[in-house]
């Protein structure tokens, strides 16, 4: 009596693990669909409307022309230190000064800056946020968000660095689909 009802529990055990096997083998094979897409971007200001001495509160806004680096091709470049880049789309920045202090190190003013960035490229649109303390005039880098996006990036989330350089904006972005 004792055996088959052992028996009975293994062959329910058995038939429901052969019944899932097939939805376990097609939820691996959708990883396949996480690939994620590495993004380089350069932004040059076109207009920046910040204030010449920060107050916490102030906001204003970025304009950028987006470039990409240029992908080689077969033919023969001139060899140059200088990079190629290639037209990618705009975007803009709009900032918040979150806090603004005196840095004790080097007696300079530190701004904290609450951004969101959207980048407008031939894909899509990606947002981007995030929150960099920096001295106004020095390059920073700091980390970014990826928090929504349209087209091709509809479905976009990630992570990346953004790097502030005077009038320059560099972008590296993971973005995952």
């Amino acid at each position: 009596m004792i055996r088959s009802a052992v028996r009975g529990v293994a062959v329910t055990a058995l038939t429901t693990t052969l019944a899932l096997l097939p939805t376990l083998a097609h939820a691996e094979g959708k990883d396949k669909d996480n690939d994620i897409e590495r993004l380089e971007l350069t932004g040059i200001s076109k207009l920046d409307t910040s204030p010449s001495r920060f107050v916490e509160g102030d906001s204003w806004t970025t304009h950028l022309a987006l470039y990409t680096p240029e992908k080689k091709t077969g033919k023969k470049v001139k060899k140059s230190n200088k990079k190629q880049l290639r037209y990618a789309g705009d975007g803009e920045s709009e900032c918040s000064a979150v806090h603004v202090d005196t840095d004790p190190l080097t007696d300079q003013k530190r701004l904290t800056a609450q951004c969101t960035r959207v980048l407008r490229l031939k894909k899509g649109t990606l947002t981007l946020s995030d929150m960099i303390t920096y001295h106004p005039c020095k390059r920073v880098t700091a980390k970014t968000a990826i928090i929504g996006g349209t087209g091709h990036y509809r479905s976009a989330y990630g992570d990346g660095y953004i790097t502030l350089d005077g009038r320059h904006v560099h972008l590296e972005l993971n973005v995952d689909e």
